[in-house]
């Protein structure tokens, strides 16, 4: 009897023990992947390539990322679809983009919500998961100010945005990433109120610069 009171009290120990540690490990995790998935180890060739993968676009069915969501990403790390990157030098945010919203997709980077969206033209936007006080995915957002500049790159030009709008709308919606007559914007979705609403962050597009030659503070961006 004792026997079985003392496993019981080191199963119930572990447990908590895993319970304590086991979202610093997933953050840490998401961490380390995002910066794995850095576009300067693609080529421009390659990431156009990406382009032409299959994906997943259906963003009412993404979940709230699970460790075991994120430990499969990290299986299928060297198979996703990156297409680019994005920047947001004032709040540290640095992501790359991938193709799709599928789970392992938004398990590190920025996902792409439409399938016939091109960097730079139309309305561009992206998706991300959030995790409260938490500097991972699309979390800086929430510390994101109108006026804020906002990068992303295909490795073959750079696109300047500078940030607008800040607004939580309902998950409903989805008109948000629709294309807008006459403009060139850029959309960021992430979760708010507990998933219950969004967090819509919307940019006015300012230039396009070649990579090559591109002002150094750009580049650096990156």
């Amino acid at each position: 009897m004792k026997i079985i009171k003392m496993t019981l009290l080191i199963c119930m120990l572990i447990i908590g023990l895993l319970l304590i540690f086991i979202n610093p490990i997933q953050n840490s995790v998401i961490a380390h992947l995002s910066k794995q998935l850095n576009t300067t180890d693609y080529s421009a060739e390659e990431l156009q390539m990406n382009n032409n993968a299959s994906a997943n676009f259906e963003f009412e069915d993404v979940q709230s990322l699970s460790i075991a969501e994120v430990l499969k990403a990290q299986t299928q790390i060297d198979h996703l679809p990156v297409i680019g990157s994005i920047a947001i030098p004032n709040v540290d945010m640095h992501l790359p983009i991938i193709k799709g919203v599928g789970n392992a997709s938004l398990a590190v980077g920025a996902g792409t919500m439409k399938s016939n969206q091109t960097l730079g033209q139309g309305n561009y936007a992206l998706a991300g998961h959030y995790f409260e006080e938490k500097n991972i995915l699309f979390s800086p957002l929430y510390k994101a100010n109108i006026g804020d500049v906002i990068y992303i790159t295909d490795l073959e030009n750079i696109y300047e945005y500078k940030l607008t709008i800040k607004k939580v709308i309902a998950a409903t919606d989805v008109y948000v990433i629709d294309d807008i007559p006459n403009q060139t914007v850029l959309t960021l979705i992430t979760c708010a109120d507990n998933g219950t609403k969004r967090l819509a962050i919307q940019a006015d597009f300012v230039e396009q610069y070649p990579l090559n030659n591109a002002p150094a503070k750009l580049s650096e961006a990156f």
